[in-house]
């Protein structure tokens, strides 16, 4: 068979991109090796629950977002979104917390009455940081290419679109968050670092300002919860591709990539040995390292580029999925709790040790049993641990058992409004998630958007190979279904730009 574009992988990218492309009257074959797609977001069924596999909490859904105009130009209807009012709330040592949400006003006196050691320095850190962000929003509207790969007379564009703020961004390019955080407490740093951990995978001292910027922005422009969790996105997006022309076929595997005589992306070869053509592009919504490693070779990819992905590490995500009583959940300061574990000045940020996420589905799609919530438990965990167990499978269930006791001791712990009012379902490893998505290790969420991996150095949509074009959380602008939405956008205009007056 012959298509247009073949895209491997039916994640929120690769959705996302064969939708548009396929609403744009192009000829789109969309392969998955499960038996529905989703990737990352689809949802785990176990006893009378769905459990989301991340946050629950979803960015850009305000009127004119990426996601109204992604929907303004396919067949079907967005899925059913809802405000999250406060968006999250980060517990601090000592059970304090502290409501993220609402305007900037609002938020100062939060801030104000939860840091009064540093009250002026934190609300000017989240002043500049919101102004920063609002303008690489504006920009990225204009021209949702990654600034990587922006044209001369794009960024001389975008620069004079945003007279005021362009030199602070230019100048900020090579700085991280924690070069701003001048003035600013011990704890306020720590509830900085607890944040970018979750939205940027690294600590304020690693992560890139400007990525920073747009990251603590969000939840004051608001945060939204998907009626069925990110998994009804995907099913609108399967439909919208079906409905437009598109083909997609689930529970068929790619093996590697098909190239012509030049050496151009030419196709997919499947497993079963069947190939597929693609007479104007491939784009894989795999992560940079499989895509690379599965699908291009390591005989066709750059030396440079080969060393750039050895050292190149995600995290690994430990999940407890649990059954929530409804009056403990009311109990609870909100549904989305971020929880800080206590600390010494001087302490190093430690991932694996100093937070968890816990997230609650909202009462009117509580996803469970009457008088029930399914709720979500994460912890960051280095995902190469959980693969060195190759002589005897118990090994894996020990490992999977100690970290179950240790972190539902310090969920009872940081939590105890819970009491009795929650149930351990199941667990979920890296190696669950392998198993269930095959990506690398496991590895969830994307890279850690450093300096070395943001900006002028982010990877990005294109690849060493012509015609070969990647889309998701591993390449600009990185982590959350908001980003990947953004990124296929960016796939989607370069192959087939919408039709005038469409966007």
């Amino acid at each position: 068979m012959a298509y247009d574009v073949v895209v491997v992988g039916g994640g929120i990218g690769g959705l996302t991109t064969a939708a548009l492309l396929a609403a744009r009257g192009v000829g789109v074959c969309l392969v998955e090796r499960e038996s529905r797609a989703g990737g990352c977001a689809s949802t785990v069924e176990h006893s009378g629950h769905s459990f989301e596999t991340c946050a629950g909490l979803y960015a850009c859904w305000q009127p004119g977002d990426v996601h109204e105009r992604v929907f303004d130009e396919l067949p079907v209807a967005p899925p059913r979104v809802r405000e999250v009012s406060p968006a999250y709330t980060v517990r601090l040592a000592g059970r304090e917390d502290v409501r993220v949400g609402g305007n900037l006003e609002e938020f100062n006196a939060v801030l104000r009455a939860s840091f009064p050691e540093c009250a002026e320095a934190a609300v000017a850190f989240y002043r500049e940081a919101t102004q920063i962000a609002d303008a690489l929003q504006r920009a990225a509207r204009r021209t949702p290419a990654a600034l990587a790969t922006a044209s001369k007379l794009q960024r001389m564009r975008l620069a004079a679109s945003e007279p005021r703020l362009a030199p602070r961004i230019l100048a900020a390019q090579g700085d991280t968050a924690a070069s701003r955080l001048v003035g600013a407490s011990p704890r306020f740093r720590r509830f900085v670092d607890a944040q970018l951990q979750i939205f940027a995978q690294v600590p304020s001292e690693e992560c890139a300002y400007l990525y920073a910027a747009v990251a603590l922005a969000q939840p004051l422009r608001g945060m939204h919860a998907i009626g069925g969790g990110a998994q009804s996105l995907s099913d609108a997006l399967v439909e919208s591709i079906k409905r437009s022309g598109g083909t997609v076929r689930l529970d068929t595997t790619a093996l590697r990539l098909a190239f012509d005589s030049k050496g151009r992306a030419a196709g997919v070869m499947l497993l079963s040995g069947e190939a597929i053509e693609a007479r104007r592009a491939v784009v894989s919504n795999l992560t940079v390292w499989d895509t690379y490693g599965k699908l291009v070779g390591a005989d066709r990819t750059p030396a440079a580029l080969r060393a750039r992905l050895k050292n190149l590490r995600g995290w690994g995500a430990y999940q407890i999925f649990v059954s929530l009583d409804e009056d403990a959940a009311r109990r609870l300061p909100s549904d989305q709790i971020l929880a800080l574990e206590d600390f010494q000045e001087g302490d190093k940020f430690d991932a694996e040790r100093a937070l968890f996420m816990f997230s609650a589905a909202p009462t009117w799609d509580a996803r469970a049993p009457a008088g029930k919530r399914a709720a979500v438990v994460s912890s960051f965990t280095d995902a190469e641990a959980w693969f060195a167990f190759h002589t005897d499978e118990s090994e894996h269930e020990e490992k999977d058992t100690r970290a179950l006791e240790e972190l539902w001791a310090r969920v009872h712990s940081a939590l105890p409004e819970l009491g009795a009012g929650a149930e351990v379902i199941e667990t979920s490893t890296p190696r669950t998630v392998y198993e269930r998505t095959r990506r690398r290790l496991g590895m969830v969420g994307g890279t850690g958007q450093s300096l070395e991996a943001f900006g002028a150095d982010a990877l990005t949509h294109r690849t060493s190979v012509q015609n070969l074009f990647m889309v998701g959380d591993t390449v600009f602008p990185g982590n959350g279904v908001a980003a990947v939405t953004h990124s296929a956008l960016v796939v989607a205009d370069e192959i087939a730009p919408p039709r005038a007056g469409r966007r």
